[in-house]
């Protein structure tokens, strides 16, 4: 099954598409009957499941085979490489049950600078239901054409910007009446909104999210265990980016200046990770304000936003290295360390990593955007 120049066209238009039936019933009874066994209760739990509200799963769930082959399949995958126009990297598998009594969703977008699963330049939802969302389940309503892509746009450097949002009207909103093994793929500025559960039933649906591989998150990418990729049928391991038991121990920042870079003590400046819980959620990744910490500490200097350059080894633990890169706007003083070339870098940086990090950040093939913190967000995700 694959998408149409029509289907193609119609999300280029309106930001959302329909593929009717992508899962057949097996598939779906095959999910159905793992999730059983898996409660969701990650996330901020808003009460005793299975009390009325909305519950997440997500973490490394899909380390069950039998939940996580969505993430691998054809239909899925296909129609999401059509419409990214690139392959397919997994940014998130979440499953959302929104039990009986369960409240309505305002309308938003899901762009987020501050969230692994929201900071790409160019990624999609892949919605599918369990059961029909309808008028007793909850509908879940989109409006079209309001994704308005134009508000990306170059203002020099290596990332882009985005301008704030333009909220659609509440008549705008319509229902694309999805059923079960239904399979609604949305752009991540479309908006939408969910009504409530006013049925005895349970309102499951998994909505994974996929960016494409040339755009990847601000933030970084969620950390899939090696347990969950292992899991995964082939193209679902094909679709993930960045796996790894280790934990991420350390944000460091290559900071650009001209051509040189900055470097102390033979390593990139930066410090300990920390989770920063701003703004409570599943979706762990984004190590900028720890980032940040470590430059204000060590080098003096904070920067409005960071990129996400790679993760990388440093024995133990891993490295989640950003980057930054400096303009003549700033106070001349003298900055602590040392700024040196990309060849001097890789003879005196401590890991050998680091020349790798310079050339998938000076790469002309990736496109950024602009990462912040979740303080940050909390007063103006578009202001920095």
């Amino acid at each position: 099954m694959t998408l149409s120049a029509t289907d193609v066209e119609r999300y280029v238009q309106d930001g959302f598409v329909v593929v009717r039936n992508a899962l057949d019933d097996h598939e779906i009874e095959r999910f159905a009957n793992a999730f059983k066994r898996h409660p969701p209760l990650h996330g901020p739990v808003p009460g005793v499941y299975p009390a009325p509200g909305r519950y997440t799963l997500a973490e490394s769930c899909m380390a069950d085979p039998d939940l996580g082959f969505v993430a691998g399949h054809p239909v899925i995958l296909d129609a999401a490489r059509a419409l990214l126009q690139d392959d397919p990297i997994l940014t998130a598998f979440v499953v959302y049950d929104r039990t009986p009594g369960g409240p309505s969703i305002p309308k938003h977008n899901d762009y987020k600078r501050w969230r692994p699963v929201g900071s790409s330049m160019n990624w999609l939802f892949t919605i599918v239901p369990l059961d029909d969302f309808d008028a007793k389940r909850g509908q879940l309503f989109v409006s079209p054409g309001s994704h308005r892509l134009e508000r990306i746009r170059a203002a020099g450097g290596r990332a882009l910007d985005v301008d704030a949002a333009v909220v659609p009207d509440d008549d705008s909103f319509v229902d694309p009446q999805l059923k079960r093994g239904d399979l609604l793929l949305m752009n991540m500025h479309c908006w939408h909104k969910a009504a409530a559960n006013r049925s005895t039933e349970h309102r499951v649906g998994f909505f994974n999210k996929y960016a494409a591989a040339s755009c990847p998150p601000a933030t970084g990418y969620y950390q899939f265990s090696d347990a969950a990729f292992d899991a995964l049928p082939p193209a679902g391991q094909a679709a993930v980016a960045f796996h790894s038991d280790k934990p991420i121990a350390k944000a460091r920042v290559l900071l650009q200046r001209g051509e040189r870079y900055l470097l102390l003590n033979d390593e990139l400046p930066g410090g300990p990770t920390f989770h920063e819980r701003a703004i409570p959620d599943w979706d762990l990744g984004n190590y900028i304000a720890a980032a940040h910490a470590g430059l204000r500490e060590r080098v003096k200097v904070e920067t409005p936003w960071l990129t996400y350059v790679g993760d990388y080894d440093e024995g133990s633990s891993l490295a989640r290295v950003y980057a930054f890169e400096l303009n003549d706007n700033g106070f001349p003083a003298r900055y602590v360390g040392e700024w040196l070339s990309a060849d001097e870098i890789q003879e005196r940086a401590r890991f050998g990593y680091e020349a790798d990090a310079i050339a998938a950040w000076l790469d002309p093939s990736c496109t950024r955007g602009k990462g912040i913190s979740q303080a940050q967000a909390r007063v103006d995700q578009y202001a920095y």
